[in-house]
């Protein structure tokens, strides 16, 4: 399998959780910082991965996965924002390919592990928000350098609001080469691989119970685009993966949020994703939030289910080499759901080391997920939140 797309799929939910909650966040008071310390603990499992090199099918990967946030008002209209990530992973399938190449630090590999990090500024001007960010992370087969700009505008007294986003990825990757089993197998120097993704977002508040949201996407991956440790069994005899040197993705989705009442909600959820591998998909999610405690705490109960054909190129085997070949379990044809419950504690204002600390929050999270192809994973998530 391959552990670094399965975590980053984990950073990517994350990180949109995250900027969905704060697309209508308010700027703080002069010179005030919010601070978010957030842990993940994530494990996944299969034995029908027909991408793993040794015929053995498994997928297993634990993941461990701490976060530090950070939000830092400078003035009335601007603030500043970082955001700081550290992985430790464990996987069979590539513990046994690495310890061939030795190429994340010797013979046996214990684990692998990731940096990365990303620092924005945020201005707003009259009805206009501006933002911008530059960011890294860093691997032993996966580096990427990336920067982003965005724009919105509020209209119609803030019912209404349309962001433009744009991102740019400059990443290089190292594949492995030669898996032929009597061979030790051979991994490349990194490689250039090239990422354009943009967004157009719009919102508009209905009622005073209602808000709905709109979303287009596009993305389009340029160069090696392979997945690390991915294989094909072509003929009985194990060999990579070869995608086409372009991707090109697209997305539209829309969300509704309904209040029942001035503490139960619910938001409903689609997205339609297609591309140019003719890989499409739907996916659904409806939660429901109940605020709780005498409104300082919340529960959210989600459901999100998806369903995709399978890209063009995918075969379980190949009898006899093609111009491009995958048996990545993520490509084929599957359908999947996933259960989850998250909880967000409130308490009164806390003081450490005589500083006072506003808007201190404790929120934790589980979710379990099962796809038809014999996948299935759970992650744990807890952090802690407070404003100085």
């Amino acid at each position: 399998m391959d552990v670094t797309k399965t975590k980053k799929i984990l950073l990517s939910s994350i990180l949109l959780l995250s900027s969905i909650q704060n697309v209508f966040a308010e700027m703080m008071e002069k010179g005030r910082t919010k601070f978010k310390l957030l842990f993940n603990l994530y494990h996944q499992n299969s034995d029908d991965g027909e991408q793993v090199y040794d015929n053995s099918k498994r997928e297993e990967a634990n993941v461990v996965e701490p976060m530090l946030f950070i939000e830092h008002q400078i003035n009335e209209d601007t603030a500043v924002d970082a955001h700081f990530v550290f992985d430790f992973w464990t996987a069979a399938s590539d513990t046994k390919l690495d310890g061939l190449t030795g190429a994340s630090g010797g013979d046996p590999i214990k684990g692998q592990s990731r940096v990365s990090g990303n620092v924005g500024v945020k201005k707003e001007s009259g009805d206009w928000t501006l933002s911008g960010g530059v960011g890294f992370s860093s691997e032993y087969d996966y580096r990427s350098l990336n920067a982003s700009v965005g724009v919105e505008r509020s209209m119609a007294k803030d019912n209404f609001t349309i962001g433009l986003g744009l991102q740019y990825y400059s990443d290089e990757v190292r594949l492995f080469e030669d898996l032929t089993p009597a061979n030790s197998a051979k991994i490349s120097e990194f490689k250039p691989r090239k990422i354009l993704a943009t967004s157009l977002t719009a919102s508009q508040l209905l009622t005073r119970q209602d808000i709905i949201q709109f979303g287009l996407t596009y993305v389009q991956a340029k160069e090696n685009l392979e997945s690390t440790a991915s294989s094909v069994l072509v003929n009985g005899t194990r060999e990579s993966e070869i995608l086409p040197e372009e991707r090109k993705r697209y997305a539209a989705s829309t969300k509704w949020v309904h209040g029942f009442s001035d503490t139960f909600a619910m938001n409903l959820f689609y997205r339609y994703y297609f591309d140019q591998w003719k890989l499409d998909a739907h996916t659904a999610r409806i939660a429901f939030l109940k605020e709780i405690n005498d409104d300082e705490d919340f529960l959210e109960l989600a459901l999100r289910t998806h369903s995709q054909d399978k890209v063009k190129y995918y075969q379980d085997s190949f009898s006899s080499a093609q111009q491009f070949m995958t048996s990545d379990s993520d490509l084929e044809k599957f359908s999947s759901y996933e259960l989850s419950l998250f909880h967000s504690a409130n308490f009164e204002d806390k003081k450490l080391f005589g500083i006072e600390l506003e808007d201190f929050t404790w929120n934790n999270g589980v979710t379990g997920y099962k796809r038809s192809n014999g996948l299935v994973y759970a992650y744990f998530q807890s952090s802690v939140g407070f404003e100085f």
